[in-house]
């Protein structure tokens, strides 16, 4: 590891001028004097949850316990775990009930060992049957260790998780064609590629981490017997919320299609009218967005390539879906296609760039009230020495976050939208004082 003279410095730009633009709103309700303890009591949420797509967007866990540890750079560091300590406090902050996390919580290029250190183990991108069993095996072993640190880290803060699976969960995507990004040729750019073939075991070892822990099913309400029956699930809170995970990557004979179809698609359907019947606020999780533009930093962009002519979206709003999360493109955007239509968010960050998340806070009067926080990358090194499976996408060695910053508010009351401020207000791609991209760009100082 470097030491502290030897790293260069990166100081992040814009934080206090986007600050500025946004306002120093505060997250909660203030309550005027005099008012008695019953009538403040009915001002609580009944429910509240924190949504944090692309955490962390990167491999990171404590290598040193593999058997094969061979004493090299490893996965975290002490920068890493301040840095991390400092986003979850401040989640934790704020007392949530759940904690979603709509995909990409690792890098996940888990079938390829550009150093060849194979501490999962050898790999080889042939797509021949021995090759295939190598490079399972390395999955297997990478999510033992990456995806336990995780789901470590979030129960050390008391944080309940409910993860959905991204396109870094099946060892990332590619350039190409958004349906043609897992080739079954085995073939990319010229280069051997498997990743087609490990798709369904990807998501299987995730599954053993968050939706089958010891091979028990976690959630009784989902899709089963499709291809989709433990990568996504509904779950209800407080008698008022119901979220939804939908796993938006099918693998078909021609590759995998981005959206939710067929089986898994009538299943939502059906747990959405369930959801409806019992009065509740639905809200949909899943990787991509469906609707763009968006606001993007450092993102592939994959999105349903139908839009809003997809079946998937066309599901959503017939049946009022509230509100549908996503990621993958690193920063914030609402849209909205009609009054009482779903609303929309992309979000989430790349760690080690910056960190957001979003405070949705559900009422008794039904309103759901949601505030978008921004933590600024305030310092970083341009070294890269935290290690991962794949060369050129090592983690920056030392980061420094500063002091949450309050970035918007959305307030929605029976799928209409009430109100929106700032970041969470209508984007406007050629005048937008928030984009990550022109805003948090770091320089060396």
């Amino acid at each position: 590891m470097s030491s502290l003279s030897r790293r260069t410095v990166l100081q992040t730009l814009g934080g206090a001028g986007l600050t500025a633009a946004a306002g120093a709103a505060t997250s909660g309700l203030v309550l005027s004097r005099g008012v008695t303890a019953q009538a403040a009591k009915s001002l609580d949420p009944v429910f509240t949850f924190v949504s944090l797509p692309d955490f962390m967007n990167g491999d990171v866990a404590d290598l040193q316990v593999l058997p094969t540890w061979d004493g090299g750079a490893n996965s975290v560091n002490q920068s890493w775990e301040g840095a991390m300590e400092r986003a979850l406090l401040a989640v934790a902050d704020v007392q949530p009930d759940a904690v979603f996390l709509a995909g990409d919580m690792v890098e996940g290029r888990w079938n390829v060992d550009t150093e060849n250190r194979q501490l999962f183990g050898p790999v080889n991108q042939g797509i021949d049957p021995e090759s295939i069993a190598m490079c399972k095996s390395a999955i297997t072993s990478a999510g033992g260790v990456y995806y336990s640190y995780h789901a470590d880290l979030f129960a050390s803060h008391d944080l309940p998780l409910y993860p959905a699976v991204g396109d870094h969960e099946i060892l990332d995507d590619r350039p190409g064609p958004l349906n043609d990004r897992w080739n079954p040729s085995g073939v990319t750019l010229g280069q051997p590629d498997n990743r087609y073939y490990l798709v369904d075991h990807a998501k299987s070892v995730w599954a053993d981490h968050f939706t089958r822990p010891g091979g028990v099913p976690r959630f009784t309400r989902r899709p089963v017997g499709t291809a989709a029956e433990f990568s996504a699930y509904s779950v209800s809170f407080a008698d008022a919320l119901t979220l939804i995970t939908v796993d938006t990557f099918m693998r078909t004979a021609h590759g995998v299609r981005l959206g939710v179809f067929d089986a898994q698609l009538r299943w939502l359907q059906r747990e959405i009218r369930r959801a409806k019947r019992r009065g509740h606020v639905v809200v949909v999780q899943g990787h991509i967005p469906v609707m763009h533009p968006t606001r993007w930093w450092a993102s592939g962009r994959l999105r349903v390539p139908e839009g809003r002519q997809s079946v998937f979206y066309q599901v959503l709003r017939r049946e009022g879906v509230d509100v549908y999360l996503c990621g993958e493109v690193h920063d914030s955007t609402v849209i909205q296609h009609g009054r009482r239509a779903p609303v929309q968010i992309s979000h989430g960050c790349i760690f080690e760039y910056g960190f957001s998340y979003l405070v949705g806070r559900l009422y008794p009067d039904r309103r759901l009230v949601l505030d978008l926080y921004e933590i600024p990358l305030v310092g970083a090194s341009l070294e890269r020495e935290l290690w991962c499976t794949q060369g050129g996408k090592s983690q920056r060695t030392f980061l420094e976050y500063g002091a949450p910053a309050h970035r918007g508010r959305l307030v929605q009351q029976d799928r209409e939208v009430l109100r929106r401020t700032a970041k969470l207000g209508r984007y406007d791609r050629n005048d937008d004082p928030y984009d990550l991209r022109h805003h948090s760009q770091t320089q060396p100082i």
